[in-house]
């Protein structure tokens, strides 16, 4: 082979090992020196090339928190590779996440002479899990990720539709079980409407004591939110009969909820203070949902009139008298939901 088609087979080499998404760096197995260091690692960890080679990994990676150094010589030493791995790191107080994966480097002559090290950063897929995991249906989640579900964590205007299930007597209930009954009734109150929520593509917003609140819309918004929320309302009310059912045959303490839903703009997004920050939706639409759940009684579904004009082709509803609203003149329009048409 002539060294002009050398030199372009290692060029070639170099242009691939710059051009890849994935952190890639060799070490030599000595001293465990860093040979190559491509653009992506650059990238990734905020280190020069320059700033990196001839240095050993841990003199250049000595600011993150919570690489296994001696876990990864002891796995290559005695097993030659590491099989991709996901780790969680701590840099300069920000949490990353990096899936760090490690191979064995022959020569030609088949001897070990170093380590090819490959790094992908997935914080910003950890940082939706984190912060939508335990708010939102799985499948919602795999929207986001998969890029299906645009998604803005600053605060913005959204159509959104907002459930609030309350539960009623719960302060007279309270008094006449033990502390430690209220917190199992509550919690097994909070998974049955949690569940259903989910099942229905809802994003959990919040618990405020005995009231859950549920929005229909963000982070993923689709077709028939509207319609997804007061099925999820109708099938929690279900639940809770069975719930009760249940109950009274034990001899426990029955329960009762009050249902609103309310559609309208409202600002998502991240809401609060450097140290604290929730993602949660505010406004007028919000209260006034909260509004008509304090007005219904228990095992009652009641909705707005911006609602019901979305699901009144796919719902029974009846019109009750408007109820006044803090901060509005003209009384809200609400309706009763009956149950669902029957689909011919």
């Amino acid at each position: 082979m002539h060294s002009k088609d050398l030199e372009d087979i290692m060029q070639m080499n170099e242009n691939i090992l710059q051009s890849m998404t994935s952190g890639l760096m060799f070490i030599e197995s000595k001293n465990f020196t860093i040979m190559k260091f491509n653009k992506a690692m650059e990238i990734i960890h905020g280190i020069p090339a320059e700033n990196a080679l001839g240095r050993r990994i841990e003199e250049v990676f000595s600011h993150i928190e919570g690489i296994p150094f001696d876990f990864f010589y002891r796995i290559m030493k005695d097993f030659g590779r590491l099989e991709r791995t996901k780790y969680r790191l701590i840099d300069k107080g920000d949490v990353i996440h990096r899936y760090i994966k490690g191979d064995t480097y022959f020569n030609q002559n088949g001897d070990p002479t170093g380590y090819i090290v490959i790094v992908d950063d997935v914080t910003e897929t950890e940082f939706v899990k984190e912060s939508f995991g335990k708010y939102v249906a799985k499948q919602v989640v795999e929207k986001i990720l998969s890029g299906k579900g645009q998604i803005k964590l600053h605060g913005e205007r959204q159509h959104v539709t907002v459930l609030f299930a309350d539960v009623r007597g719960f302060t007279k209930l309270a008094e006449r079980m033990e502390p430690e009954d209220v917190v199992t009734l509550l919690n097994k109150y909070f998974n049955m409407v949690v569940d259903v929520i989910f099942k229905y593509e809802g994003t959990l917003d919040k618990f405020i004591g005995d009231n859950v609140m549920a929005v229909f819309g963000t982070p993923i918004k689709l077709d028939n939110d509207e319609e997804r929320a007061v099925r999820a309302a109708i099938e929690i009310q279900h639940e809770i009969e069975k719930f009760n059912t249940v109950r009274k045959r034990d001899g426990g303490e029955l329960i009762s909820a009050g249902i609103g839903i309310g559609t309208g703009e409202a600002v998502v997004g991240n809401i609060g203070s450097e140290k604290r920050m929730d993602y949660t939706v505010i406004g007028d639409t919000v209260n006034v949902a909260d509004r008509i759940q304090s007005s219904a009684s228990g095992g009652d579904v009641l909705i707005s009139a911006s609602t019901y004009n979305y699901v009144k082709d796919k719902v029974i509803c009846n019109e009750l008298p408007p109820i006044k609203t803090k901060g509005r003149q003209k009384p809200v329009q609400i309706f009763k939901v009956i149950g669902l048409k029957e689909v011919h």
